[in-house]
């Protein structure tokens, strides 16, 4: 049995680490691309690691799998995000600390990272300012105001 390690890797971090390239990648990578991207962000991985990984986010639904020459590419799922958006706010949590973790993450994102928030944010309000603005012009008449008779009131 193997111990822990100074070397040993956080759970999750190896399918985070490749999920991260998928998602920067322009199309589908194959077991080799994928390996030679994590290289190049500092990941020191045999390629067996790699592919099994793959394999196991395939698995979990978090990739889809094409045909690429005698093997596979893959690319993440819109359900890769959803899942690690859930675990997130899981970490997260609801109680009474939320804030002052939030204050901790947001003290810790680049400038980067802000920016994204920052343009998602102002997206989200966007959207909901264009659908309270849709559903404020439907037909009829608002709950509690009388419809139009047509004829003059005196």
């Amino acid at each position: 049995m193997r111990g822990k390690g100074a070397n040993r890797r956080v759970a999750g971090e190896l399918e985070s680490a490749v999920l991260a390239v998928l998602w920067e990648a322009d199309g589908p990578l194959t077991p080799a691309q994928t390996q030679e991207a994590l290289t190049k962000d500092g990941h020191d991985l045999a390629y067996t690691s790699v592919a099994t990984t793959l394999v196991r986010l395939h698995g979990k639904g978090l990739l889809e799998r094409t045909a690429a020459g005698r093997g596979h590419a893959y690319a993440p799922t819109s359900a890769a995000a959803r899942q690690l958006a859930d675990r997130m706010r899981g970490l997260l949590g609801d109680g009474r600390g939320r804030a002052v973790v939030l204050s901790h993450f947001v003290a810790g994102l680049t400038a980067d990272d802000e920016a994204t928030i920052l343009a998602l944010l102002a997206a989200t309000e966007g959207e909901a300012e264009a659908e309270a603005e849709s559903s404020n012009h439907g037909e009829g008449a608002a709950p509690g105001e009388a419809e139009p008779s047509g004829a003059p009131s005196s």
